[in-house]
């Protein structure tokens, strides 16, 4: 038996605890970050934690002490249209989830008047758990229309927060689930679809063997399944937040401003006493240590948040400022590797960065997922977005002579003239993603 040793060489990556601790910081919604700032204060005595209300009623009651009584008494005078009041505050509120599920239409483009109404009637058939509580052969009928249209509006609505409303199933919800996941594992969907009982089991062995696959890899892959959420959280009944923008940006006298809005968070500060009760007791110098570091890198992980989303929202108005001057209509194609490249970090940040984030523009709130859109390269190598690529679609059909509508190769030539680069079936299933007829139905007098 002859003994061989080799030398090889391994570049792994290892992420530290408080890297680790940064990067889910990062991908936590305003309303997920506040839940788990609370959480951290209970468990670290040095966290001292003012809650968001607390600390806008403080600072709202040191402005009224500033005040003098003439300088008082003209604001409280002023019009009611200004609507200044010193004294009260805004606060979100709570709404049904049918309310916070209609709130999401505007965001979409190109609705007809009964795309509107299928829509809100399966917003309204959704049960106790979002799920879909309606036949949508019976929205065929009730509607007339295809059962491909009513599927169309169903799969929009599917792109809705919270992640998962409107499956028809347990399997269809966990797919919703990996189809919003740009990194989940490629074997997930197959798995949910074929061998559920299977995955449920952790039957690794059978898993590996069917598919051909390493034993560490189906690891993985059956451990992210089980990781899914089991369920939507949240009854009809109960309330569910208004969408809290993470980010403002607006025009001021013709120059971009962005906003953190950081007001909505609670604020997290070392609690100076618990460290002098602490840092002066050697039986606790261990637990001490331990406390300040983990409560350092809480802070440093919600300002690291803070700088990528500020970078990120600054790159946003370099590439977009169409989008935030005119309107969904003129976003540019933009993809996450893109973005990466700019900001020099990896994808996978990019990815935790616009998860659950908001961004309000001078023309209404949007996710930041909904701004990185694919799109065609033109004849001058540029990019153009399908949505403008839709709309131009769009355009010449409103402008064509309806005794001889434009058929989708004329289409197709009068954007190949215009630099785009695009074939005639893709031109068809544009337009039939947008419910236009083919030419010979559109055809007049």
């Amino acid at each position: 038996m002859q003994m061989i040793l080799n030398n090889s060489q391994k570049l792994t990556q290892v992420l530290s605890a408080k890297l680790l601790q940064h990067l889910e910081i990062l991908q936590f919604s305003t309303n997920e970050l506040e839940q788990y700032i609370y959480e951290k204060a209970n468990e670290n005595p040095l966290l001292s934690v003012i809650d968001a209300k607390v600390k806008g009623n403080y600072e709202e009651i040191m402005k009224l002490a500033k005040c003098s009584i003439n300088t008082f008494s003209s604001h409280w005078n002023r019009s009611g249209k200004e609507q200044y009041n010193i004294i009260e505050k805004t606060l979100a509120e709570k709404v049904s989830y049918e309310q916070f599920l209609i709130e999401q239409i505007p965001m979409q483009n190109n609705l007809s008047e009964v795309d509107l109404k299928i829509l809100n009637f399966l917003i309204q058939s959704l049960d106790d758990r979002l799920f879909l509580d309606t036949d949508l052969e019976f929205v065929c009928k009730k509607y007339n229309t295809s059962i491909v249209h009513v599927e169309a509006i169903l799969n929009l609505l599917q792109t809705f927060e919270p992640v998962g409303v409107g499956a028809r199933s347990y399997t269809e919800y966990l797919l919703i689930q990996i189809d919003h996941d740009p990194y989940a594992p490629k074997m997930a969907a197959e798995f949910i679809n074929a061998d559920l009982k299977l995955v449920a089991t952790q039957a690794i062995k059978k898993l590996s063997k069917k598919y051909k696959m390493p034993l560490q890899e189906v690891q993985h892959t059956v451990n992210y399944i089980k990781n899914l959420n089991p369920m939507i959280t949240g009854d009809k009944v109960e309330a569910i937040p208004y969408i809290i923008p993470d980010l403002t940006v607006k025009n001021v006298e013709g120059e971009w401003a962005i906003k953190l809005n950081r007001h909505y968070l609670p604020s997290v500060t070392i609690d100076e006493t618990y460290v002098k009760l602490l840092k002066n007791d050697a039986n606790n110098e261990t637990y001490y240590r331990d406390s300040l570091k983990d409560a350092l890198a809480l802070m440093e992980g919600i300002e690291q948040r803070d700088k990528t989303l500020y970078d990120l929202a600054r790159l946003l108005v370099q590439i977009q400022e169409d989008f935030f001057a005119k309107g969904m209509d003129t976003i540019k194609p933009m993809r996450l590797k893109d973005v990466s490249e700019v900001l020099d970090v990896h994808e996978s940040t990019v990815s935790r960065a616009i998860r659950g984030k908001y961004i309000q523009t001078p023309h209404g709130i949007y996710a930041l997922q909904s701004l990185f859109t694919k799109g065609l390269t033109n004849a001058s190598g540029k990019m153009d977005s399908i949505m403008y690529i839709k709309k131009r679609i769009k355009e010449l059909i409103e402008e064509e002579d309806k005794k001889k509508p434009l058929s989708d190769q004329q289409m197709t030539n009068v954007l190949s003239k215009e630099g785009i680069q695009i074939s005639r079936r893709t031109v068809a299933k544009y337009r039939e993603e947008m419910k236009i007829v083919s030419s010979a139905n559109r055809t007049f007098g």
